[in-house]
């Protein structure tokens, strides 16, 4: 007998043996479902699209002589979601790609009769089904159909016991999903390469403190994009990678990213390891920006070395408006924009006091005296929605508010990090669903508290 059968059977046929215990989705060892909305939002477009999903991996272990028990071995995530899809009244929520689903359909005529044409043949038509916002019961029943029918791959390995299983969840579930950082740059593909080798040149191993895992898991290659946003896009300021690379792709240029290139090779060569206190990861972005600043003058690059060299001596403690170099290194919300406004502005206006440079251009070297918000929006989730909220969850709190209210409209002009707050603990709740629904009462209103926590 063959170790592994496979087979292809109908998604209906598989998700059926699930619901009804014939396949075990909680194998012993087998982890919990964790993917998020985005996860099963993207297989129930591949699904609909005839996409490729990878082979589920399954085992059998002999109860008797005749019975045997299914486990899911690989393919748990898979599996959840395409239960949550076809039983759990899932809604397809938060931001989604390629929700508009194409189909055909038999055209119907006025009376809802199927429409035929001279040899009695159906006439058919193409119709388009957005999917956001629908659960599996809202499909038109060729959707329905076409969901139930796709083909699933399954590999099942035979006569195993439990130990063997284990042994088989443990090897085959041995890898780690993209992060945010990995993901966004899949949003990208124009300038995916050359971010790559920005990302790869020395000033990341030689200039900054080089981390490997920060290197793999893309957290250099986001620098990059958000150095380019700085530089050339700030009026249009993202915070999220994501948001960031979808925004570069269509409005940034292959020369923006060939100046961001020679800018970082040209500090390399001036600054070797001398300044890695002042080169973190959060402050790469701004530094970069300052130095744009620098080179619409004529001096030579030495000059800046000795602004820096400055500094880390003395300037780092003076005071210009109401704040200096040490207390915004202090400041938390590293990618919030008014921080980030803040301390590139700060730093050019030391920088041309420093080297005597005199310019017209206030923007440059006016600090404004506006309080810095150093309550950073995930410190705010955390204590009124949400205490184990992370960075990630929040840019997708984010993304699932403004899937459900206009940026323009007063309600999230004046109430944008309440709100946030609230998806985090409607999620919490399991409630989010409902939350559309719930803010139609406050689209119209005006009257808000200056206080996001009052709202």
């Amino acid at each position: 007998m063959k170790k592994v059968r496979e087979e292809n059977i109908p998604l209906i046929n598989y998700v059926s043996e699930v619901k009804d215990g014939d396949v075990s989705d909680n194998q012993d060892v087998q982890r919990y479902f964790c993917s998020d909305k985005a996860f099963v939002n993207g297989i129930a477009v591949t699904v609909l699209t005839g996409d490729y999903l990878p082979p589920l991996i399954l085992a059998e272990v002999p109860l008797n002589e005749d019975i045997v028990q299914k486990y899911v071995v690989d393919g748990l995530q898979r599996t959840t979601a395409l239960m949550q899809i076809r039983y759990g009244n899932y809604k397809f929520t938060g931001s989604m790609e390629d929700n508009e689903i194409e189909y055909q359909t038999k055209k119907l005529d006025e009376d809802g009769k199927f429409l035929r044409d001279d040899n009695g043949n159906f006439v058919w038509e193409r119709k388009i089904f957005d999917i956001k916002g629908k659960t599996y019961d809202d499909f038109p029943k060729e959707l329905k159909k076409r969901f139930d029918n796709y083909q699933l791959r399954i590999a099942t390995y035979q006569n195993c016991t439990m130990e063997m299983v284990s042994k088989l969840v443990r090897k085959l579930n041995n890898h780690k999903g993209m992060n945010t950082s990995q993901q966004a740059l899949t949003w990208i593909p124009t300038y995916a390469r050359k971010i790559k080798n920005i990302a790869d040149s020395g000033f990341f191993k030689n200039s900054i403190e080089y981390s490997d895992n920060k290197r793999k898991n893309g957290e250099y290659m986001q620098l990059v994009c958000r150095s380019v946003m700085d530089i050339f896009h700030f009026d249009n300021y993202k915070r999220g990678a994501k948001d960031i690379s979808y925004y570069l792709e269509e409005n940034g240029s292959m020369e923006e990213f060939n100046t961001v290139q020679n800018y970082f090779d040209r500090l390399e060569r001036l600054c070797g390891e001398k300044f890695k206190n002042l080169f973190a990861n959060k402050d790469i972005p701004v530094w970069l920006t300052v130095f744009d600043r620098f080179t619409k003058f004529d001096l030579d690059d030495s000059k800046f070395a000795e602004f820096l060299t400055a500094l880390n001596e003395s300037l780092h403690s003076k005071v210009i408006g109401e704040d200096n170099y040490d207390s915004l290194n202090k400041a938390t919300g590293t990618t919030d924009k008014k921080l980030v406004d803040r301390k590139i502005k700060l730093y050019v206006a030391l920088m041309n006091e420093y080297l005597h440079i005199h310019t017209t251009k206030t923007e440059n070297t006016d600090v404004e005296n506006d309080e810095i918000n150093t309550e950073t929006l995930l410190s705010f989730v955390n204590e009124n929605a949400d205490p184990n909220a992370t960075e990630d969850d929040v840019e997708l709190y984010q993304d699932m508010v403004e899937d459900c209210v206009r940026i323009d409209e007063p309600v999230y002009k004046e109430c944008s990090k309440a709100l946030i707050a609230l998806m985090a603990y409607a999620c919490s709740q399991d409630k989010d669903q409902d939350f559309e629904k719930w803010i139609n009462n406050y689209r119209n209103k005006s009257d808000f508290s200056p206080s996001q926590k009052v709202n």
